[in-house]
């Protein structure tokens, strides 16, 4: 089982770096393209996608807990199939509701919210309108996709999710070379939303097909709206917290001025794909594996050193070279005032990433109720920290307030796990030992003026990274080199 999630991890993970590879190239395009200000508005857009993901109720999620732990524990492949099915045509219905309400809503949200007028406004309405007629589209999408997952199709989920990244940033890109107004590059950008509904659904079809007569078991369907019922109340707080702070400076500055905090924002959470992606193989696994404490233990314990040898390296860089990088991207003009935002958040970063891992860990078992009341806890909280923050210290305040957000809800997500989860307390106290050491190394070595502190921590932390790469790496060959040696 642990061979099988690594190579879904790797695979996720290979996915994720198109993805990632796709967006670098083209940020700059759309940035000449189109200017700082359009550009903010693009990011926006990118903003209420993100944040349409809570429209579907939870279910696209639920819908991979569900189907890992009904066939984990014996039901029937075909009474999941339709299940499965079942679950896409409300996700349909659900869709074509948030259409007429979005819709009704686009204006608002430019002139009130945004507070933009004139004929920026005007190319923002029809953007954010065509992103409100792909919702049923990206609903289905997202459950499909949730589906494949949970049947652990991960080669599959990984090959196409690289082949859209490409239409998903390609052709917004070269529709900003072509016509540099903001609303045709978001409609370019919605337009690949429904192309990406007709690639999962066709997918799913091949390895899930819905025959027939096929029945779906009503204790199926209760669970999955049970623990799509309290994600979704995650699903709204959750991207209300990772959002709120570029809608609440768009309320307070220009889109100019907003760009040079989502561009650093948008960079630096990228970093936290390459986790993400390969823990979203272990989250069915560890579905799977509820009643095999043993399993569980193992998979936490190998995707706990995993976490961390995967996600630090790479923050660590960015964080170090904040300024050539940023530079040679972006240019020096744009950069300047966005280089203290970025390694900023980048602290935040490399302990959201962490966090994740007891975050999938309690939505496994089923505990999305816990993650929920700690997002209801956090979210006042967080709102008021960001106003004071940003009337403070402006741009930096909200990367400050952010990251001290996820701070928090790292410390309740591992604490919260430990008290419910105790055969896995274990795995957590060492996940949780090795997010403070990489914490501290990494503040160290960002904020040092010492020059020669600063390298023998990077290296220290970098070295350290390598020696649990190199352990995974053993464990994994060993049992395959044993397996070929015993072949005649």
């Amino acid at each position: 089982m642990s061979r099988k999630v690594a190579r879904n991890a790797l695979w996720n993970v290979a996915g994720t770096l198109a993805s990632l590879a796709v967006g670098l190239v083209a940020l700059p395009v759309l940035l000449h393209a189109l200017g700082a200000a359009r550009l903010g508005i693009f990011t926006l857009a990118l903003g209420l996608i993100g944040f349409s993901g809570l429209l579907d109720l939870g279910l696209g999620r639920a819908l991979t807990q569900t189907v890992s732990s009904a066939l984990g524990s014996g039901r029937p492949r075909a009474a999941v199939a339709a299940l499965v099915w079942h679950v896409l045509r409300l996700l349909v219905g659900f869709g074509l509701l948030w259409v007429l309400l979005l819709w009704w809503m686009v204006p608002l949200v430019v002139q009130h919210l945004f507070k933009l007028q004139g004929g920026l406004a005007g190319e923002t309405i029809v953007g954010l309108r065509a992103v409100a007629l792909s919702m049923p589209f990206a609903l289905v999408a997202t459950g499909a996709m949730g589906a494949l997952e949970g049947l652990q199709e991960f080669r599959r989920v990984s090959t196409q999710r690289a082949a859209l990244s490409v239409v998903q940033f390609g052709l917004p890109a070269l529709v900003a070379l072509w016509r540099p107004d903001v609303g045709w590059v978001i409609a370019a950008l919605a337009s690949s939303r429904v192309l990406s509904a007709v690639v999962w659904v066709r997918g799913l079809r091949r390895v899930l097909p819905r025959l027939p007569g096929d029945r779906h078991q009503r204790e199926d369907l209760h669970h999955l709206l049970h623990f799509g019922g309290w994600l979704s109340v995650s699903n709204l707080i959750g991207p209300l917290m990772d959002y709120a702070d570029r809608f609440y400076l768009a309320s307070v500055f220009p889109p100019a001025g907003v760009a040079h905090y989502t561009v650093p924002y948008d960079s630096a959470t990228k970093l936290t794909a390459l986790p993400r992606t390969a823990l979203n193989a272990v989250f069915p696994a560890l579905a799977q594996a509820q009643t095999k404490p043993g399993e569980a233990e193992r998979l936490l314990r190998t995707a706990t050193m995993a976490t961390v040898a995967l996600v630090l390296p790479p923050i660590l860089i960015a964080a170090i070279f904040a300024k050539p990088l940023l530079d040679l991207w972006l240019g020096s003009a744009f950069a300047a005032t966005s280089i203290p935002i970025f390694e900023l958040l980048l602290q935040g970063i490399f302990i959201n990433a962490c966090a994740y891992l007891p975050f999938i860990l309690l939505q496994a078992h089923a505990r999305s109720d816990m993650t929920a009341k700690l997002h209801v806890l956090e979210f006042p909280l967080f709102i008021v920290l960001l106003v004071l923050a940003v009337h403070t210290y402006g741009l930096l305040g909200a990367a400050l307030a952010w990251s001290l957000r996820v701070t928090v809800d790292a410390v309740l997500l591992y604490w919260a796990a430990s008290r419910l989860l105790i055969e896995q307390r274990g795995s957590l106290v060492t996940a949780a030992a090795l997010l403070v050491t990489g914490s501290v190394g990494l503040a160290a070595a960002t904020y040092s003026e010492d020059a020669m502190l600063k390298t023998v921590i990077a290296l220290s932390l970098l070295l350290g990274c390598a020696g649990i790469a190199t352990r995974l790496l053993w464990q994994w060959w060993r049992p395959n080199a044993a397996a070929l040696e015993k072949k005649p």
